[in-house]
């Protein structure tokens, strides 16, 4: 399900590579004053949501450019609350883990680990999160975290594929950088996207 998922992915990126392309330079400029991020990336998830239901054939419309404007002013504040709790469960888990690590007792060692499988769930977690939010905007936060949660529990080989594979794209296309960077993000929305909607066939089959 992992290695179709990324192929899928691959395959949508260039069969519309113009929209996506565009999509990721506006994500990049709106993303500029760095608090704008998560309403971006929320206008962004849209996007790519519209062209995956296009391409599936499950869309009552073709997928536009416009369709991110549409997402940030959709779900720009719902977005941002969510990036914002994302990354502050991010800094109380690494304040936690280097915390424990520095401790010298040993007791405390003991705990690293368990606060390392937290932050691999956290990490697994992201491939959910902007998916559930743009397929459910009805829903409380805390329950998109902690249906994102209970994917990663339910999926654990599937998203450890889906998150190497998504972490080596991010080490090449920052390593090579130039237009690369221009695609990236696109691409990680698209994976996310297509992540969460074979878990959802999954689920229903």
């Amino acid at each position: 399900m992992a290695l179709e998922s990324i192929h899928f992915s691959l395959r949508l990126l260039f069969r519309r590579l113009g929209i996506f392309l565009v999509g990721n330079v506006l994500w990049i400029v709106i993303s500029i004053p760095v608090i704008t991020i998560p309403a971006a990336t929320g206008a962004l998830f849209y996007l790519v949501k519209r062209v995956v239901l296009e391409e599936t054939d499950q869309a009552p419309r073709y997928a536009r450019i416009s369709d991110f404007w549409v997402g940030l002013r959709r779900y720009w504040l719902r977005s941002t609350w969510l990036g914002l709790l994302d990354f502050a469960v991010l800094v109380v888990l690494i304040v936690t883990l280097q915390f424990y690590i520095t401790r010298p007792e040993e007791i405390f060692r003991w705990i690293v680990g368990p606060v390392i499988v937290l932050l691999l769930v956290w990490l697994g977690m992201q491939l959910f999160l902007y998916p559930l939010l743009i397929d459910s905007p009805e829903k409380p936060i805390m329950h998109l975290a902690r249906k994102a949660f209970f994917l990663v529990l339910g999926y654990p080989l599937f998203c450890l594929v889906l998150v190497l594979a998504l972490l080596l794209l991010t080490a090449v296309s920052v390593a090579l950088a130039g237009p690369v960077l221009l695609l990236l993000f696109s691409l990680v929305a698209i994976m996310q996207t297509v992540a969460f909607r074979a878990t959802k066939i999954d689920q229903s089959s």
